[in-house]
């Protein structure tokens, strides 16, 4: 698992991705839960409660910005 940064419009939101392979062996991406919305400013806190919400979900986390 993963934290991926999109964007949809002018927003950016952090949200907790796995990997894995369909029936077809092909890989893919899919979003477990959304963290929160990234902010200018430095508005983490939102951030830090949906890691905090979603910390049995993944033993490792790393950071990967899209």
């Amino acid at each position: 698992m993963f934290i991926k940064v999109t964007q949809s419009g002018s927003r950016r939101y952090a949200q907790l991705v796995e990997s894995f392979r369909n029936d077809d062996g092909k890989p893919r991406q899919r979003t477990v839960c959304t963290l929160g919305r990234l902010e200018d400013g430095g508005e983490v806190d939102t951030l830090i409660a949906g890691l905090q919400r979603a910390r049995g979900l993944a033993a490792r986390v790393k950071l990967v910005v899209a």
